[in-house]
């Protein structure tokens, strides 16, 4: 203000010599110049028709009215100047908002398509004709809820066919394994036929050993039997007259009267033959029970009977061994056969039951007609599921970033709202029909009802980005210009300009990441006057 001053008064110095020497030269031309208040100049000319090079004074007299308007022009400008530096200088009252910690959201809203996220198509597990069907395209079913009926009767004769099947297969089955084939195919487990052939031979050739030691060991017993039979007829002859000798002769061991002397024809035998002969008949008899019951022979004989016994079961096996692939072949053939048609009578007793709904759900289609037979894996009816029901959107490229699964939506379906959430974002962009790209993107309903309409439109408000006890300013106070985001803030009762880096935004508020504190005075004024380094006012410390 001093400045202002000073030159204000060098001014008007500089103008009253400026007037002092108008005055003298005004005089001597006899022209009359006024000027009374420096803001304004009054010139009065001669007739302009008068040629200013006729004379000396008219020349002088063109030469002071340049003068005079240099002077005025001088003037001019330095109120310019002034009135530029006063307003350079004059203190400006500005609007001020305090930064501050607060919350921020940024919800995006999309439309898309209500759909089902999951369709059943019925098909037919048995050929049968349909009897009825309980339904038409578009109904509303509940979970349990008959959908359509096969024939009993054709059901039941179908069964009986499939069980029949199966006994066949296993009366074909059975007589090739059954009797004494399976126990034969127990002795050659895991035996090829040449290792039974080896088996057999061997068994051959034990048989043989033990029968030899049988025969050897029998043979000597029935030695001394003879021995014995021959010493006992020798004790019996002694002292038997000739004409009985024909009686042992033939082998007969009994006792007899003999006769002991020429006096008498026959007389009791004496105690010594009869004790003699009775010895030899125990021996005899001893050596005939051992004969039959000698442990070690009938040992012998148990083995060659269990080795005829395997050699037998052996030779059975080898012999089923001949063509193995025709057995190999039976077996795979009853059993797939007794496979598929338990499979077959299971699938023809549920469907005797009839086919029931197994959610809740919407008719979209029915292929078949009533009376008519409907082949296994035949279409019947399609259902769409009403218990899983989702809506589909396109998200640009601009929201993709702000879009992340799980984030909640809210839904509303024909006015009616309803919870959702990001469950999928596809992985692939594709055009639209305007040619922009978009990413297909899946929201759930998780708790849809029985008022959903498939195919509908819903509005879903996506809460995308979110933030808070975080610096959030209102969006019009920041500033943009070559050099990014800034505001202005007063520091000390000067403009000062601070540049920011904005985070989660919205079309009213703005996520402040850096740049300024909390507290700061953000300018909310016009900023189109306000260059940095400017004195203001804060209106907020007036009062105002």
């Amino acid at each position: 203000m001093a400045n202002n001053k000073e030159k204000n008064n060098k001014a008007n110095e500089e103008n009253q010599v400026v007037a002092a020497e108008n005055s003298t030269e005004n005089k001597e031309s006899g022209t009359e110049i006024k000027e009374t208040t420096g803001a304004a100049v009054e010139i009065y000319d001669e007739d302009d028709n008068i040629d200013l090079h006729d004379t000396p004074v008219k020349k002088k007299r063109f030469k002071k009215r340049w003068i005079v308007l240099g002077v005025v022009v001088l003037l001019i400008a330095f109120f310019v100047v002034r009135g530029v530096l006063a307003t350079k200088n004059a203190v400006v009252l500005v609007d001020t908002y305090e930064a501050s910690l607060g919350d921020i959201e940024n919800v995006l809203s999309i439309s898309g398509t209500v759909e089902s996220a999951e369709t059943k198509t019925f098909f037919s597990d048995v050929t049968a004709p349909i009897n009825e069907i309980n339904v038409k395209v578009g109904d509303k079913v509940k979970n349990g809820d008959m959908l359509y009926t096969y024939d009993a009767e054709s059901i039941e004769l179908a069964k009986k066919t499939a069980e029949l099947s199966i006994t066949q297969a296993k009366g074909s089955y059975n007589s090739l394994y059954s009797g004494t084939a399976a126990a034969d195919r127990q002795y050659a487990q895991g035996m090829n036929a040449q290792q039974i052939n080896a088996r057999l031979d061997a068994i051959t050739a034990e048989i043989d050993t033990i029968n030899n030691k049988i025969t050897e060991k029998t043979n000597r017993i029935n030695q001394t039997i003879k021995d014995i039979q021959n010493t006992m007829q020798d004790v019996n002859q002694n002292g038997i007259g000739d004409n009985y000798e024909q009686y042992f002769e033939n082998g007969n061991t009994e006792f007899i009267t003999r006769i002991e002397d020429s006096s008498s024809d026959n007389k009791e035998p004496s105690a010594e033959n009869r004790q003699a002969s009775l010895a030899l008949q125990q021996t005899l008899t001893d050596v005939q029970y051992k004969l039959n019951t000698d442990q070690e022979i009938l040992a012998w004989k148990n083995q060659v009977t269990a080795l005829q016994e395997e050699q037998s079961h052996l030779q059975s096996a080898k012999a089923s061994l001949v063509n193995p692939g025709t057995a190999q072949s039976t077996k795979a053939q009853y059993e797939s056969t007794e496979l598929t048609q338990n499979d077959t009578i299971s699938k023809l007793e549920k469907a005797a039951e009839g086919v029931k709904a197994d959610f809740n759900g919407v008719v979209t289609a029915i292929s078949a007609v009533e009376g008519a037979t409907v082949t296994t894996g035949a279409q019947v009816l399609s259902m769409a599921n009403l218990d899983d029901v989702q809506v589909s959107i396109s998200v640009s490229k601009s929201d993709l970033p702000k879009i992340s699964v799980g984030q909640k939506v809210d839904v509303t379906i024909n006015g009616k709202a309803y919870n959702g959430e990001v469950t999928q974002i596809s992985g692939n962009a594709t055009k639209n029909n305007n040619g922009v790209a978009v990413v297909a993107t899946t929201i759930k309903i998780t708790n849809p009802d029985s008022d959903i309409i498939l195919g509908v439109e819903a509005n879903n408000k996506i809460h995308a980005e979110k933030a808070e006890n975080t610096m959030v300013l209102p969006y019009e106070y920041i500033q943009t210009d070559s050099d990014g985001d800034y505001v202005y803030v007063v520091e000390e009762g000067l403009v000062k300009r601070k540049n920011v880096t904005i985070g989660i935004a919205t079309s009213t508020d703005a996520q402040i990441l850096e740049g300024i504190s909390l507290g700061d005075r953000i300018i909310t004024s016009d900023t189109s006057i306000l260059t940095e380094g400017m004195p203001v006012v804060d209106n907020a410390q007036l009062g105002g």
